[in-house]
């Protein structure tokens, strides 16, 4: 098969229903990356990359290239692959694609390196997803004509370790969650993980990482930069304490706990005989309720301090 590549430009914003006319067996076009708009939230910093808002990326470069070869009649096909960025040799592998007709009708659904597909002439829509990037593209596929699409997803990675530092607090449930700070995806959340390290797959450009570890109060913010082709790790620090509480009584015994600070709650709805949660420095009451009983522990937690709060008959 003959190919042509269109050399790297600014991508121009298309329509669901601009679809891609081949007049020619060889021909190059561009693609868009539609990202859905979100709701406000808070603006970036003053000193992060600027966004382009056309593609969420810092590097306007993406682009898909096509190359068309001649067939018989009723053979007709079309291939789709991807690859992170311009200068990548590899193709991406467990790209999620999916192929709709004109009519709407599926004839592709699966996750895969290469898709290759046997088509009819006529006018289709391809969506792919590649961990949190998303791209969308209609393209037509001409009689006696066969089709290889290589989308170029300007995307990077994202690993992100929550910790309490000075604390070993391993096997402790996290959450993270990542909303977009530029591009089409301001403002909306664009992936979240409850499994600390794993790699997150992000479009180029600035987000902001909200964790979470454990039941508890404290949070920890950071924004990032994710670069095209590049994988960032981030340790993301949790200033704060962990508190360990115990009920040392009957092992059937159902224990709801509270947290207070003050005359306020910090966290309820906390069971089981045993419970961690990660709290921000300061004084707190422990009250631990079982059946019509009610046991309290009053503490005090410093950043980075494990604590053993054991209560009971």
């Amino acid at each position: 098969m003959d190919a042509c590549t269109r050399p790297s430009h600014t991508r121009r914003q298309t329509g669901k229903n601009n679809n891609l006319r081949l007049a020619a067996f060889f021909s190059c076009v561009a693609l868009s990356l539609n990202l859905a708009a979100g709701p406000a939230f808070p603006a970036a910093q003053p000193d992060l990359a600027p966004e382009n808002d056309q593609t969420g990326s810092i590097s306007p470069s993406s682009q898909h290239e096509v190359a068309v070869g001649q067939v018989p009649p009723g053979q007709e096909m079309a291939t789709l692959s991807a690859r992170l960025t311009d200068q990548s040799s590899s193709l991406l592998r467990n790209v999620h694609w999916l192929v709709r007709n004109a009519q709407g009708g599926v004839v592709f659904n699966s996750d895969a390196t290469t898709a290759a597909m046997a088509l009819q002439p006529g006018d289709y829509s391809v969506s792919m997803r590649f961990g949190a990037v998303d791209m969308e593209e209609d393209f037509s596929l001409l009689e006696g004509t066969r089709m290889d699409m290589r989308f170029v997803l300007n995307a990077g990675a994202l690993r992100v370790l929550p910790r309490i530092k000075g604390v070993e607090a391993a096997g402790l449930a996290t959450r993270t969650r990542i909303f977009a700070l530029t591009g089409k995806a301001r403002g909306r959340l664009v992936d979240e993980s409850a499994v600390p390290g794993e790699v997150i797959n992000l479009a180029a450009g600035q987000y902001r990482i909200e964790s979470r570890m454990g039941e508890g109060n404290a949070e920890a913010v950071m924004d990032v930069k994710v670069t095209a082709g590049m994988m960032s790790a981030v340790e993301i620090d949790h200033r704060a304490g962990l508190a360990r509480l115990s009920y040392v009584g009957a092992p059937s015994a159902a224990v709801k706990w509270e947290i207070r600070r003050g005359e306020e709650t910090a966290l309820t709805g906390i069971n089981g005989l045993n419970a961690s949660v990660t709290l921000t420095p300061g004084d707190y009451t422990a009250i631990a309720r079982v059946g019509s009983e009610s046991l309290t522990a009053s503490f005090h937690i410093t950043e980075g301090e494990a604590r053993d709060i054991m209560l009971g008959n």
